[in-house]
């Protein structure tokens, strides 16, 4: 019977270093490309999309103000729709546009011709590596231009890294921790990853294909910001902080129609 017990521990341990070690190949994997859609723009409408994260599902409660900015500068009607999940990494954000029936069907009917794209935050935050991010921004831009929809990226914002890493579970902090040494990435790595967007967006010669709302141009006061645009969390924006991005975006929007004309 003892001995019958020793088997029986030694194959659960065994089962769990299996799982831990598939869980974590599957974590840090890198996506597989999909063939985009093919969707043709023609709608006189101004037909504007966001997708991404917290910060995007977040977006949709606030009074949106980049629709009216656009048609006081330019009198050209335009509508923004939201398509979000909180928690997103780029990876899985890439993924939702094709298994997303709801965003697929706006793509398709719609004809955006703006693709707003809150990425990266949550690679950020998980420590999921740089490398992962490229990739994966890369397939995202891949899909929106092969479509003819210009992406506009949102640069990683500043936010209270430390808090929100203090704000975790145990279990988060650890999986952090392992990601940490995992990937190479260390705790506050903002800026790593706006430098591997600028990176990939040279690499790739998509300088003048796709736009980056830089986060210094709305949110360049960080130690008044926190208290003015971010919740308590430090994290999220509050509704004068999505006021003020609103701005910004609908501001690269205007240049970007001036530009063609």
């Amino acid at each position: 019977m003892k001995y019958l017990k020793i088997v029986i521990l030694n194959l659960v341990f065994l089962s769990l270093i299996v799982f831990a070690v598939y869980t974590l190949t599957c974590y840090y994997s890198q996506p597989s490309f999909s063939k985009p859609y093919l969707i043709n723009n023609q709608d006189s409408m101004l037909n504007i999309t966001y997708i991404g994260d917290s910060w995007a599902f977040m977006h949709q409660r606030h009074n949106c103000m980049i629709p009216s900015i656009i048609e006081k500068e330019t009198h050209q009607p335009a509508n923004i729709y939201s398509y979000e999940v909180n928690g997103l990494t780029s990876k899985i954000i890439y993924r939702n546009i094709f298994t997303n029936d709801y965003l697929m069907h706006f793509l398709k009917s719609s004809k955006p011709k703006f693709c707003f794209i809150s990425a990266g935050i949550n690679d950020c935050n998980k420590k999921m590596g740089i490398n992962n991010y490229k990739k994966s921004m890369d397939y995202i831009i891949q899909f929106f231009l092969y479509n003819h929809i210009r992406p506009i990226i949102l640069e990683i914002p500043n936010y209270d890294i430390d808090k929100s890493y203090a704000d975790q579970s145990p279990f988060q902090k650890i999986i952090r921790r392992i990601s940490m040494l995992v990937t190479d990435t260390p705790m506050d790595c903002k800026q790593m990853f706006r430098d591997a967007l600028d990176d990939l967006i040279k690499e790739k010669g998509y300088q003048d294909k796709v736009s980056i709302v830089r986060y210094n141009s709305w949110n360049n006061d960080y130690s008044n910001d926190i208290k003015q645009l971010y919740l308590d969390d430090g994290l999220h924006l509050n509704e004068q902080g999505y006021a003020k991005l609103d701005s910004a975006i609908a501001k690269e929007i205007i240049s970007l129609i001036a530009h063609e004309q």
